[in-house]
């Protein structure tokens, strides 16, 4: 039986327990055997306050995973340095992991551009997708792409609680759709509570806090 991977990507400026919860709440659904965490390397020019250097925010989600088995931490994209486009990484990551079934993790904001995103079409043809819902956005709005129009009745029992999960399958595309709880947490809120002196303690966890402090990241 092919091994199932789960591939969760991001800037993680920090990684907190919003990224763990949903990680280990989609591997428990999706019977994942793991999930590998994909820091993306970040160019001189990226518009955002407060980013610390690629090594940094490895070590960060090295420290965050080191607890669970099932979690396992990939530098991929950094070591490609540059700009990471999705379809890169995922033919990179099937040669790697030659059999093995991929399932790429992502927000419903995020997925709701899926159709500006590199060879789209053909990495949807590559991997699944899972897509959590996300505050502010409902699954009602994916049914302006085109393939998804045929999952509206499944699009609004989401959005009304009826049902926490739905598969859409098209042709070779395979996309679950997951409603998930919502934690009210955010590296943005976490970043702007250390620059203001206020804490972070249960916003992630402790070895990665401490790792903020001693470097003084974000301050």
């Amino acid at each position: 039986m092919a091994q199932k991977l789960g591939i969760l990507g991001g800037t993680f400026n920090p990684v907190h327990y919003g990224h763990l919860a949903a990680a280990e709440e989609i591997r428990d659904r999706l019977k994942l055997d793991r999930v590998l965490f994909i820091p993306s390397f970040l160019p001189p020019h990226k518009h955002e306050e407060d980013v610390p250097s690629a090594a940094q925010r490895l070590e960060m989600v090295r420290l965050a995973i080191a607890g669970n088995p099932n979690f396992k931490l990939s530098d991929i994209e950094v070591r490609r340095g540059g700009k990471s486009y999705t379809i890169d990484t995922i033919e990179a990551l099937l040669q790697q992991y030659p059999g093995t079934e991929l399932s790429f993790i992502t927000g419903l904001d995020s997925f709701l551009e899926i159709q500006t995103w590199k060879d789209w079409e053909r990495l949807l043809s590559l991997c699944s997708f899972v897509v959590l819902s996300r505050p502010g956005y409902t699954f009602a709005d994916l049914a302006k792409i085109g393939f998804m129009k045929q999952a509206e009745q499944d699009l609004r029992a989401l959005d009304t609680g009826q049902v926490v999960q739905a598969v859409v399958g098209c042709g070779g595309f395979k996309v679950y759709l997951e409603l998930i709880p919502f934690y009210e947490i955010s590296s943005t809120d976490i970043r702007a509570r250390v620059h203001g002196g206020r804490t972070i303690k249960y916003h992630l966890p402790e070895t990665v806090e401490h790792y903020i402090i001693e470097n003084k990241l974000y301050a």
